[in-house]
Formats: C-alpha cells, sequence, structure tokens
C-alpha cells in the first residue's frame, strides 16, 4: 500500500543540543491509495528521526514546532534532504525559557532513479541549527502532490 501522505507528531520533544536533529515522533496519520504495492513514504524514528521518501516526485513538507528554546537570540531550524539544507527558519528568542513557533513548508524533488545515480530513496530530516532546545511539540506532513 502507498502512503500519499505521512504525519509524524512528537507532543513531547525532549531536549535537544545545537547540531542536533528534531525528533519527529511518531505517525499519526497516513493515507495510501488503493491497489499500490510499494510504500511511497516510510517513517524511521529510531536514532536519525528521518522520513524516507521511497519514490520519485514532488512533496510538500509542512514542519511546525512550539519549542522551549535555552538561550537568547536565534533560535534557528533547518529542513534537510538527503542531508542538505533546504530551508531554513529562524524566530528570535528574547529570554531563556521562552516558547517560540516555527514554521517550515517547502516543495522538495525526488528525481527518479537511473544507472549512475540513486536518487531514491530520499529523506527529510529537521536540524536545530542555532539555540538549544529543552521542551516542545512538533508536527511534520509529508504529502506527495505529483
Amino acid at each position: 500500500m502507498a502512503f500519499q501522505f505521512i504525519q509524524l507528531t512528537n507532543q513531547n520533544v525532549g531536549a535537544v543540543a545545537q547540531g542536533g536533529l528534531i525528533p519527529l515522533g511518531s505517525v499519526t496519520r497516513r493515507y495510501a491509495c488503493g491497489g499500490c504495492n510499494q510504500p511511497v513514504l516510510t517513517a524511521s524514528t529510531t536514532g536519525n528521526n528521518t522520513v524516507t521518501i521511497n519514490e520519485a516526485g514532488f512533496y510538500e513538507v509542512q514542519y511546525t514546532l512550539s519549542g522551549v528554546f535555552g538561550g537568547t537570540g536565534a533560535a534557528t531550524i533547518n529542513l534537510l534532504q538527503d542531508g542538505a539544507t533546504l530551508l531554513t527558519a529562524t524566530e528570535t528568542v528574547t529570554a531563556a525559557g521562552d516558547t517560540e513557533n516555527i514554521t517550515l513548508t517547502y516543495i522538495v524533488r525526488v528525481l527518479p532513479a537511473c544507472a549512475s545515480v540513486a536518487n531514491v530513496p530520499s529523506t527529510i530530516q529537521v536540524l536545530l541549527t542555532a539555540n538549544t532546545l529543552t521542551a516542545g511539540v512538533s508536527n511534520l506532513i509529508v504529502r506527495k502532490i505529483r
């Protein structure tokens, strides 16, 4: 069965150091097309906190984080595809312990594999690049659009 979208929610994001991957949580929703025999989207949340895309196409990725940050200044997250930064979002934390909401939305393209390049599977991750996260709630939706 091929999932056309997948949602992961983490109601209890723990501490994340600067430079760490943000835990994506567990699968809370999936939608599958009928008659498909290969998963389009799979979620791997052990270790790397990763969503794996197993089919070429265009995907809308929406990520929201409501986080309590440990320091003042910029709180920055990066959306990664295959380890490369696609998009960065920043909010300013005025006092340690403040809660900030950060949202990223991006269209990801996964090219088909060919004899010389293995484009599929492709991975999606969220990296905390500035500040430290002490607690939070997050939601990730990856939806195939074409």
